[in-house]
This record gives C-alpha cells, sequence and structure tokens, in this order.
C-alpha cells in the first residue's frame, strides 16, 4: 500500500507550485482538477467549416490510477475543450486528407512546453508557460500514431515524472472509410517519481504506476465479447519503457506495428500469444475468442504487473480458498480482464469430460541449489523449481531450473496432477495453450462465475486437463506471487509435437531463458546455468536443428544470436515459428541469427551448421542492463 504521506507530499508539491509561480491566491486555494481516466472511445475537437478545431490544455491535475484506493498523483496531464484533465490525454483522431487547426495552451505554471506527433514527424510546437500558440496541418498517412509533451525539455525516452502522462493517441483514418466503432485503442503510460521531494530526503517515497487508458488492474477497464466476436485492438505505448503484452487463451493476429511515427500494415499477418511493445511503439491485434470464460491480457514483465510496492493484503494473508481476494490483490499495473460469454441463441460448448490418454505428475518443489552464477565456490541458494516424476516419488527437496520438458502431442488428451511441495500457495499457467478457461491457471480469476480457478495450498493438488490444439513451443510457469515463484525457478517448456512424430532431443536445441536470482543475480540463466567448462552442445556438420527459444525472464526484453566463436561473426537459421503457431509461409525465410524478444515469447527457428568449430549462444539485454552471457557448443 502507497503511504498517506503519498496525499500530503502531493499537496505540499502543489502549494510549492503556486507559490513558484506567483498564481493569484484565490486560484491556487483549489486543489487541481481530478483526471479523468480517458477510454479513447471518443475523439476529441469540433468539425467547423469543414476543419476539425482542437484545443490542448497542459495542466496540473491529480491522477488517481487507482481510483483513490492506493495513491493520488500530481501529474502534467492535457485537456481538451471543456477543460476536463484527461490520462492519457484526449484522442485525436481524423481521416487522411482532413484539415485540422490545434489551439495548445499551457497552463502548466513556470515551465515551457514542448509538443510534439502532429504534423510531419520532426514537428513541434512551444508555449511558454501561460500562453497559447495555434497552428494547421493536414492529416497524412492512415495509421496508429501518438503525441506526447514535455516541460523539462527531456526526450520522449526521459519523461519519469510529472510530465509522463502528457500522451494521447493520433488516429488518422484512410480517407472515405469510417471508422470502426468496435475497434478499441488503448494506450499505456508509465510514472516513476518523487512525489515528496520537498520533504527531508530520508522520507522521500518512489511512487512507480502504470497504466492502461489512465487506470491500473484492479481498475482497469473489463471487456466484456462474445463465442465468435471478431476482436481488434490498437495498442499505443506512452511511457518511457518496453511491455511485451501477453493474451491468455487465444492466439491472436498482429495486422500492424509502428514506431509512433510510421505504421505498416503486414501482409502477411503472423499469430502470436504475445507482442514486444516497444518505447513509442504501437501495433494492431485482431483474433476471435472460441471459448467462454474469463480471460487475461497483460504486460508479462514482472515490476509492471505486481503491486508495488506489495500490497499487506496479497496472498500470504488469506487462505488459498479464498480466491478472489489473490484475483484483485496478487495483481496490479498493466492488466486487463477480458470475460467471453456463450453467444446468445447458442447452445453452451460441452466441457471435455473425456479420460486423458496420456498423464503427467508435475511436483512444484522448495529446496537449494549451487549457485548458477559462481558454481566453483559451491555455495548453495535457495531455489524453486518443477519436477516432472518419472519414477518413485523424489525428495521433497529437490529442485530443477527449468523444469524437465513437458511433451505433448497435438490433439491427445493430457491431464498433468500438479502436486503441491512448497510452503505457499501456487497455481500453473499453461502459456500459449489453447484450452478452457478453467485450467489456465490465474487464481479466483480463470472459469467463469462460481467455477474459478483454485489456488493449490501446500501439500494438497490440482488436476488439470487439456487437449493441445496444435504443435509448438509453450511454456509452462507459477502465475502466482511471481517475485518469489517464478524468479527462483518455477518455469520450463512445454513442448507439442504433431501426431506419430517423437520428440528426438539429438536434433532439438530447447534453451530456456529465466531467472535464478535467489543468488542475487537478476541476469538470465540459460537451461539454469550462467557457465560452461565444455560445449554445452555437440552438433553435426549438415544436421538441420529445431532451435526453440524461450524468453520467461521476470524483467527484461533479450538479443540472442548464434556467433562463430573466433571472430563473432553471426550465423544464418530459418525462422519457423513463434509462440507455438507456424510463420506464414513468406516469412519461413534464412536471415541472420540475431533476435530481439520479449518475456513470454517463443521462437523456433531451423540452423543447419555448415561447417566444424566453435560457436556461441550470445545473450545480452535489450535494454540498458549490463551483462551477456556465451553459451559454448562445438559442430564436428
Amino acid at each position: 500500500m502507497k503511504r498517506n504521506r503519498v496525499r500530503e507530499a502531493n499537496q505540499l508539491l502543489v502549494a510549492l507550485l503556486c507559490t513558484v509561480s506567483g498564481l493569484a491566491a484565490a486560484g491556487c486555494a483549489r486543489e487541481p482538477a481530478v483526471v479523468v481516466a480517458n477510454d479513447n472511445r471518443i475523439a476529441a475537437g469540433i468539425v467547423k467549416d469543414r476543419v476539425r478545431e482542437i484545443t490542448l490544455t497542459a495542466q496540473v491535475a491529480r491522477w488517481l490510477p487507482d481510483d483513490g484506493a492506493d495513491s493520488t498523483l500530481t501529474v502534467q496531464a492535457f485537456a481538451a475543450q471543456d477543460g476536463t484533465p484527461r490520462v492519457p490525454g484526449p484522442m485525436v483522431r481524423m481521416r487522411q486528407g482532413d484539415s485540422v487547426h490545434v489551439t495548445v495552451v499551457n497552463a502548466v505554471p513556470d515551465s515551457a512546453l514542448l509538443l510534439r506527433g502532429f504534423g510531419a514527424a520532426n514537428d513541434s510546437v512551444v508555449v511558454p508557460s501561460g500562453n497559447t500558440r495555434e497552428f494547421a496541418f493536414r492529416a497524412g498517412m492512415p495509421g496508429t500514431f501518438l503525441y506526447w509533451g514535455t516541460t523539462s525539455g527531456k526526450t520522449f525516452y526521459d519523461r519519469t515524472g510529472l510530465e509522463s502522462q502528457l500522451t494521447g493517441a493520433f488516429i488518422v483514418d484512410p480517407a472515405g472509410v469510417a471508422p470502426d466503432t468496435a475497434e478499441r485503442i488503448f494506450v499505456i503510460t508509465t510514472t516513476d517519481m518523487l512525489p515528496d521531494s520537498t520533504l527531508p530526503e530520508a522520507q522521500r517515497y518512489d511512487v512507480f504506476d502504470q497504466a492502461i487508458n489512465g487506470k491500473s488492474w484492479p481498475h482497469t477497464e473489463q471487456l466484456h465479447y462474445a463465442v465468435g466476436d471478431t476482436v481488434r485492438w490498437r495498442w499505443i505505448n506512452g511511457g518511457y519503457l518496453s511491455h511485451p503484452m501477453h493474451l491468455h487463451g487465444f492466439h491472436f493476429r498482429r495486422t500492424a506495428k509502428g514506431n509512433g511515427v510510421t505504421e505498416t500494415m503486414d501482409a502477411s499477418p503472423q499469430e502470436a500469444v504475445t507482442e514486444l511493445l516497444r518505447i513509442r511503439g504501437t501495433f494492431r491485434m485482431e483474433f476471435v475468442p472460441t471459448r467462454a470464460g474469463n480471460w487475461l491480457f497483460h504486460c508479462h514483465m514482472l515490476a509492471h504487473v505486481v503491486p508495488f510496492p506489495e500490497r499487506p493484503d496479497s496472498v500470504r494473508s488469506h487462505s488459498a480458498h479464498n480466491t478472489a481476494e489473490h484475483a484483485r490483490g496478487a495483481m496490479s499495473g498493466l492488466v486487463m480482464g477480458v470475460k467471453v460469454r456463450e453467444r446468445q441463441g447458442t447452445v453452451a460448448s460441452a466441457i471435455d469430460t473425456s479420460v486423458p490418454a496420456v498423464r503427467h505428475r508435475l511436483l512444484v518443489q522448495e529446496g537449494f541449489l549451487l549457485n548458477a552464477a559462481d558454481s566453483a565456490k559451491r555455495r548453495r541458494y535457495p531455489a524453486r523449481g518443477f519436477v516432472l516424476q518419472k519414477g518413485p516419488v523424489p525428495r521433497k527437496d529437490s529442485v530443477e531450473i527449468p523444469g524437465a520438458p513437458l511433451i505433448l502431442t497435438s490433439g491427445e488428451r493430457v491431464g498433468v496432477t500438479v502436486v503441491n511441495n512448497l510452503s505457499e500457495p501456487t497455481t500453473v499457467h499453461w502459456h500459449g495453450m489453447e484450452l478452457e478457461s478453467f485450467y489456465d491457471g490465474v487464481g479466483g480469476w480463470s472459469g467463469a462465475d462460481a467455477r474459478r480457478t483454485p489456488l493449490v495450498s501446500p501439500g494438497d493438488s490440482f488436476v488439470v486437463t487439456f487437449t493441445p490444439p496444435r504443435a509448438g513451443t509453450y511454456i509452462y510457469h507459477t502465475h502466482m506471487e511471481e517475485a518469489r515463484q517464478l524468479q527462483y525457478g518455477l518455469y520450463g517448456p512445454m513442448i507439442v509435437m504433431e501426431p506419430g512424430e517423437r520428440f528426438d532431443a539429438a536434433k532439438e536445441l530447447i534453451l530456456t531463458l529465466g531467472n535464478s536470482d535467489a543468488d542475487g543475480n537478476e541476469f538470465p540463466v540459460i537451461n539454469g546455468r550462467r557457465e560452461w567448462k565444455v560445449p554445452a552442445h555437440e552438433l553435426r556438420v549438415g544436421q538441420v536443428y529445431r532451435v526453440r527459444l524461450i524468453n520467461i525472464l521476470a524483467t527484461v526484453p533479450l538479443i540472442v544470436s548464434l556467433r562463430v566463436a573466433s571472430d563473432t561473426s553471426v550465423l544464418s537459421w530459418r525462422a519457423h515459428a513463434k509462440d507455438g503457431a507456424d510463420l506464414p509461409a513468406a516469412k519461413r525465410v534464412d536471415g541472420p541469427s540475431l533476435l530481439t524478444f520479449g518475456v513470454g515469447e517463443t521462437y523456433d527457428f531451423l540452423f543447419t551448421p555448415k561447417r566444424t568449430g566453435d560457436i556461441v549462444l550470445h545473450v545480452k539485454s535489450a535494454g540498458p542492463e549490463p551483462g551477456e552471457l556465451r553459451m559454448p557448443m562445438r559442430v564436428r
């Protein structure tokens, strides 16, 4: 829970702004207006003489991303003609070729406003404090864009404080085409600030909040659809952090991608369950829900979806049977609920009660492992991991990181008994799998009505059944108290084979990049390791290997490549699949083995070594985080 002094500090901050700016006492006696969360359903402005007139006023406002339950933040926000500040800013939407007249008012005390995003890519407007500027332009190429402002002169990538919410959607529709009224537009914003900087340094308190259309879970909008609906969304990243956005239960088609200034439509849309939304980036997606139930769409960065700081009402303070509290209290930030109902007038889909053809027993364990960063010192550290039982029951303190590959067959029903040997509740999410909502693994949310996924109590078990509909590379991982469970190693690869096809470990390279940072090292491990004294794999010239890359880190996107060890030149591979779905034929092509991929994404490549020698899998962060890994392999 954010402390009460955040509100007091914000009041002090407002008073300070009034004092410094010399505003009239009557004006400063009032608290700033409260921000209205903008659902991006209504375009700003009015049409007058065939010209859209838009007013944008930058002002200080009070933002309640948690509906006042957790914090009230002083921010700068844009208001439209009605004077109501909104987060994100008012949506600007028009057709290609339309004329636009914009009036910009800067009501932020003592700070000039720099506004970018309208007209040409590099156009900008500077508005001194207390002043107004006007400009006009004609809407150009259709697409999904954003406008943004700064009152500190910072770049888009550095806006972290009061000005971080000066962002809005800018949509240009094709000429002669009416906007799709069913399509939804979502803008992500982030703030990282010291609202009580007027207090002594020892009492300062960071506030880190992220929101979708102005709200954080569990206060984000819940989306309602029927089975068979065509769902179309546009996503805009108005913050300074990247976000791998993950959909539970269904694959979606990414139909366009952009950088906030330009957008490219995808001629051969690929299916995915996770899309890395870059800083200032955009993408469009569509899918058709085929099963009723409760689902999630959320960022897969751990710090972006757990309470920060952790609320005291999280799962540790209630029993595993109180699942509703988990759904509300153990998640926060960039999470949206998606509720799918049966289509009216149709018969509800029957629940598959057939007997599984294959059964597995998956143990959730806690124990100790050698330090993955420095095993030479033989240091042991606490760890958690999945153990796939293959014979006698293993010791309860035995741990494997990652969990053993769970090998399944497309079209073959499987039953997995999850046994919780932890000292706290847990759940398992079958990441990327298309299955009944009740088995999706989000305690207190998955399922529907009174039939919700339970938390698995310590010493208890839960049987999950599903039939994989397609072959590919997936993940199983905890969806519970991830700061301790996922980061400590509760994840593993899930491989689905075609009927009649056998998994051949000699021709497969499963490379799971995740955390094992109970040892204090946040940089990833590859299949549980950070160091190798001998080559991790022996390969053969001319043999085709299926490289299955999995990123299940808690935080950063990664840059991965296959390189010649002696000169670091990049080798080539053939793109094959993403998130368990084969790529369209036009995208299954040879190219440099260089990949940037986000948390929650899986990629499959086909790699054929051309000559003997030593090669390495090179891994480094795609962000500012330091460190790299070089996993050695030898080609004979």
